[in-house]
Parts: structure tokens; C-alpha cells; sequence
């Protein structure tokens, strides 16, 4: 095993078995036969890739691919049917709610049960006892029996134990989506704290913004078979364009992986957007409050009846922070083939960062439904850069009209 990594996954593949009834299940397990099966699953098939150390990846995939089975494999709770898996440094795991922990103590006892069940000597777990209590907040509760617990108050409580007891691996599985978003927060920044200490994140999630921005790397899972595991931008995009249309069409399409989605049924296409200001064409960098100016080629290679175009700026926390149709700004695109050019001038109002350009075309029907011809997120990245006076996604400079300073002269 390479001293870089923490986990090695060689070839991993597990198997669950269904019997004709229970009898026939306990007398494999004694005699280490399957003759009585009547079924065979696959949940993880001929998966390998490795973890180094300081890393944070997330494994993205729909409900049933495989990925919980993967992270239960890693921890020790499953046992593989084929493959091998190495991991080098003591493991944390936060697996289904429950898991660890003992419904009927209370939570200050459950504390210690877990922090047992990792090896770690009690003396040791007292003295990080009210780190545990101060990440957690849940206050009086804590000497309460976990059955009480609401499943919020678990995950805080259960993640409060796994960050503070030193593991080298912290092991997610779906845990954090049942916080609140202000304990959400705090859990990522705690993993940031956790790996500038040389610790290792795997994490499942189906915050796929929390992936693409947190996530050094990402690993995509279907259908029990590693698809891909690259930068998380490719990953996210690819995952989502495998949940639209079932296929990942653009990676048999390129020889070189891009963080562009695309997707629509081809009739037509944006061919380009070009950004540009007034002292400079086609440029991936602005500063801050230099007006804007977008020039786009539509391309409509079959007859549209109303055809509708669509540019927004969406920045790295994945939010839509502007955007337009040509619809909603009183142009209407001419029907038919063809080309068309459209040239817009924007003020910038953009806070300091990075943005991706998302554009599409679509056609409107005779019955007003829509016809989604060509949607390209993620196509190019434009960067503000500069300062600023204010702070927020937007930039917009206060003008003061008014200021009394009253002062007591007693």
C-alpha cells in the first residue's frame, strides 16, 4: 500500500443473496454454501480507485447505486464478496442514524460507548467531553436516552462525537441532510479544520452544490459500477446529465473530459457567447463594474415557431445571480432556420468571483409547451475580479443622503 493513500479499493465487489426462508439463510451462513439462494443482488460491482491523505471526496450517484454499500464496506460494517480493501488509520463512521449507538442510554453515555468501539481509552474521551457538548448543542438533552432525540438532534450529537475523537478517516453517509443549514455549515467548516490537520473526508451526498464547491475530488456510482471519478465540476455535470437522460453521451463524444453539461434534442444550438467590453472583445476576465456586453450565435437548424433564448450567470455556491430571455426583454426571435445574432449590453453589478455563463435555446410549441433544443451549463467561466466597497453577491455602492450626529453636550 503507497504511503499516500489511506484507503485502496482493488476490484471491490459485494453480493446479498435471497433465501427461500430464514432456515435456509442461518444454514449458509453455518455451512458457507448458497445452494438455497433463489436471488442474487449486486451492489458493488469491480469497483477500485484510492483516498490520499488530506483529501475530501464525495460519491454521488441516484438511491440504490451502490454508494452507501461502498462507504459500509470501507468502515468495517460489510464484508466483501470479491476484491480487497486496505485502509490505513483508524476510521469514524457516520452511517445510517443509529448506528453505534444505543437507543435506551443517554447521550452523554452513548458518547462513551462509541468512543469504545473505536479503541479510545475513557480517560482520554473525558477530557474532550465538553467539546463534544459545545459542537453538538443540544444542552440538557444530553442526559437524556437517545430514543428522545429528534433525528436533528442525533446527527449533531453523533457528528459532535466522530470530529472530536481524533479518527484519521471521517466517513458521511447522508448524515448532515437532516441538520439545519447553520449546523450544516458548521459541519463543513469543521471538516476544513479536520483536513488542515491531515485528516480524510469520504462523504456521500446529494448536495450537489456542497460536492462541486467542498470536494477536492468526486466519484461517480451507478448501478453499482464506478463511472467516473474526476474533478467534481465533471463529476456533478455528468451525474445530472446521467439522471436526465439516462446516458452520459458527451463522454463517448470527447476525448477530452470538460466541466461543460449539455443537453437538448439538437434542433437547433448555441453556438457561441462571446464576452466582451467596451475596450476589449472576447475576454474570460472583467473588473468590477465594467459594463458588460454578450454576443450570441444561435444556430436553428429545423423550422422554429418561437424560438426562446436564455443567458444566466450562475456563481460558485451554484446560485442563478442574473439572468434574461429575449422573451421577457420584448425581443422576439424570428421563426424558421437560420442564424441569428443577438448583442446585449449589461451594467456589472457582480460581486468579486468567479461565474459560469448558462445558455440555452428552446422553441415554443403551438400548444405552449416547450421544446428544449440545446441547454449548455457550465460553457465558459468568467471572472470579476477588482475590489469593491460592498460585500454580497451584487455590487451595489450605497450613496449616503442623509447624516446627523447628535452629541449630548451636558
Amino acid at each position: 500500500m503507497s504511503c499516500e493513500n489511506l484507503i485502496e479499493i482493488d476490484n471491490l465487489t459485494k453480493e446479498f443473496f435471497q433465501y427461500k426462508s430464514p432456515f435456509h439463510n442461518v444454514y449458509s451462513l453455518l455451512t458457507n454454501t448458497n445452494n438455497a439462494e433463489i436471488g442474487k443482488f449486486t451492489a458493488v460491482n469491480n469497483v477500485s480507485f484510492t483516498i490520499k491523505k488530506g483529501e475530501r471526496v464525495g460519491i454521488v450517484g441516484a438511491n440504490g447505486a451502490g454508494k452507501s454499500t461502498i462507504l459500509q464496506l470501507i468502515a468495517g460494517t460489510l464484508k466483501a464478496t470479491r476484491g480487497t480493501i486496505n485502509v490505513n488509520g483508524r476510521v469514524a463512521a457516520l452511517l445510517e442514524l443509529g448506528a453505534g449507538f444505543n437507543p435506551e442510554f443517554t447521550g452523554m453515555e452513548n458518547i462513551f460507548l462509541y468512543a469504545s468501539l473505536l479503541g479510545i481509552d475513557k480517560d482520554v474521551i473525558k477530557t474532550r467531553i465538553d467539546d463534544i457538548c459545545n459542537f453538538a448543542e443540544i444542552g440538557d438533552f444530553i442526559q437524556r436516552p437517545v430514543k428522545t432525540y429528534s433525528s436533528g438532534m442525533f446527527v449533531r450529537l453523533a457528528f459532535s462525537v466522530a470530529i472530536n475523537v481524533n479518527p484519521d478517516i471521517l466517513i458521511v453517509d447522508e448524515a448532515l441532510s437532516v441538520g439545519d443549514y447553520l449546523f450544516q455549515t458548521k459541519c463543513h467548516r469543521a471538516f476544513e479544520l479536520f483536513q488542515e490537520r491531515g485528516g480524510t473526508v469520504l462523504f456521500v451526498s446529494h448536495d450537489l452544490t456542497a460536492v462541486r464547491n467542498t470536494c477536492d475530488r468526486a466519484i461517480l456510482i451507478d448501478k453499482g459500477c464506478l463511472l467516473l471519478d474526476d474533478k467534481p465540476d465533471v463529476v456533478v455535470n455528468s451525474y445530472m446529465e446521467l439522471m436526465k437522460t439516462k446516458e452520459i453521451q458527451w463522454l463517448k463524444s470527447q476525448d477530452i473530459l470538460r466541466s461543460e453539461y449539455r443537453f437538448g434534442t439538437g434542433g437547433g444550438k448555441v453556438s457561441e457567447v462571446i464576452v466582451c467590453t467596451e475596450n476589449a472583445d472576447d475576454v474570460a476576465e472583467v473588473n468590477a463594474g465594467e459594463d458588460l456586453i454578450f454576443k450570441i450565435t444561435l444556430e436553428l437548424t429545423i423550422e422554429f415557431n418561437n424560438p426562446i433564448f436564455t443567458l444566466a450567470l450562475r456563481n460558485t455556491s451554484g446560485i442563478d445571480v442574473w439572468g434574461f430571455n429575449n422573451k421577457n426583454m420584448g425581443l422576439s426571435i424570428s421563426p424558421g432556420k437560420g442564424k441569428r445574432t443577438i448583442t446585449v449590453k449589461v451594467p456589472n453589478h457582480l460581486a468579486v468571483g468567479a461565474y459560469t455563463i448558462n445558455a440555452g435555446l428552446a422553441d415554443t410549441l403551438h400548444n405552449s409547451s416547450y421544446e428544449e433544443h440545446d441547454h449548455r451549463w457550465g460553457m465558459k467561466i468568467l471572472s470579476v475580479v477588482g475590489s469593491t466597497k460592498t460585500f454580497g453577491f451584487i455590487n451595489m455602492n450605497p450613496r449616503i443622503l442623509q447624516y446627523e450626529d447628535s452629541i449630548n453636550d451636558d
